[in-house]
């Protein structure tokens, strides 16, 4: 059955990309939440507060309904003893999902090196705290982080962000995406502030996001198709080279890290299972729109991949860097295997982008319009003077 949930915010995202960008009625809206923004934040903390105490008095209920801080553990525990989680059987994980009674079943790690190495050295710093509490707090301490680095990109008044990220804070609190929106964000940051190549840094730390969940290759791929388009239109060769260069770099990093563990294997466990209903046997499967139509036909698989190819290639054509993503994750997601709140955050992460985009780009020709107007006065005035016949 499709999951409700999951399209919904879906759907949310691809409206206000859609209206925020194209409808003018958006504008007005936005101007009337800045006139009443003691309303909207007063609104905003009273719905943080509301959900950080359900969160604080129900957290073994949230405990119960997820499962990846159980994988987590169980990776991060087997690792220091010499057990290679991406192929012994050791990380608990639901079969089916969020039933009354909870069937569970055995699996490798299905998310790749660096998100366990990474996990290992915050256990080892917090584990003594206990199970799930310390794997939560890494959780808040790297999405606040991320949160943190965003605000400063956006500008937004402190007074409404702050509930806002608090919120989707929590709400990650439980899954390992926190680590890979921190890294999301530390690129896209680097790429729109550093001036030292920032194309070629933004796609390594790109790629380091990458080997953490798979599905921050979207954006990865994106950016390094954007960066070779915009080195071959503007004949930058150094612009090129930095592309290759991170990219190779990016590669061997990733090749490096799934060595110890077996190349073959990290890739079965950690990136084709994601996209297979036969590995995910034992697990849950479906939910997304094209998912729950087609997935009784056994070309789902290629028709899945060239969809979002194709959306790729057609992408192109924009101009923006985050419409570009933000097309192709959401042909991605219509056709996920399993419809996981994880990968919503690059939608939501590059809708907020473009959006700030377009206010800047709004706001830039407001002000261009405004010195065209002074400078027609200015004219208007100058022409009047000369007109005047001097005084005899």
């Amino acid at each position: 059955m499709i999951d409700l949930f999951f399209t919904g915010i879906l759907v949310s995202i691809i409206l206000i990309w859609v209206l925020g960008i194209r409808c003018n009625y958006f504008g007005r809206l936005a101007t009337l939440f800045k006139r009443h923004i003691l309303v909207v934040s007063a609104a905003s903390w009273i719905g943080f507060v509301l959900f950080a105490v359900i969160f604080i008095v129900n957290f073994d209920y949230f405990d119960r309904i997820h499962d990846i801080d159980e994988a987590v553990q169980a990776a991060v525990d087997s690792y220091p003893m010499g057990i290679n989680p991406y192929e012994e059987f050791v990380v608990p994980r639901f079969q089916g999902k969020y039933a009354p009674n909870v069937l569970w079943t055995l699996g490798p790690y299905n998310y790749l090196p660096l998100d366990l190495f990474v996990y290992v050295g915050f256990n080892e710093a917090l584990g003594w705290i206990g199970s799930p509490v310390w794997f939560v707090l890494t959780n808040l301490v790297l999405s606040g982080i991320a949160f943190v680095i965003l605000r400063g990109m956006l500008k937004v008044d402190w007074v409404v962000y702050a509930p806002i990220a608090g919120v989707v804070m929590l709400f990650y609190s439980f899954d390992n995406a926190s680590l890979t929106l921190l890294l999301m964000v530390l690129s896209m940051f680097v790429y729109g502030r550093v001036q030292w190549h920032p194309g070629a840094l933004a796609i390594l730390i790109m790629a380091l996001a990458t080997m953490t969940k798979i599905f921050a290759g979207i954006p990865l791929v994106v950016l390094i198709l954007f960066e070779l388009q915009l080195g071959l239109k503007m004949r930058d060769w150094r612009r090129l080279g930095d592309v290759v260069v991170a990219t190779a770099c990016g590669a061997g990093i990733a090749l490096l890290l799934m060595l110890p563990f077996g190349i073959s294997t990290v890739l079965d466990a950690a990136v084709f299972f994601h996209a297979s209903e036969t590995l995910r046997e034992g697990t849950s499967v479906g939910g997304t729109v094209l998912s729950e139509i087609l997935h009784e036909s056994e070309y789902y698989s290629m028709v899945s991949a060239a969809m979002v190819f194709a959306v790729l290639v057609i992408s192109m054509r924009l101009r923006s860097l985050n419409d570009r993503v933000l097309l192709t994750m959401t042909a991605f997601l219509m056709v996920a295997v399993k419809s996981s709140l994880a990968p919503l955050i690059v939608a939501g992460l590059f809708l907020m982008l473009r959006l700030k985009e377009s206010a800047d780009a709004k706001t830039l020709e407001r002000i261009r319009l405004e010195i065209r107007s002074v400078e027609s006065d200015l004219a208007n005035l100058h022409r009047d003077d000369d007109t005047v016949a001097p005084a005899r």
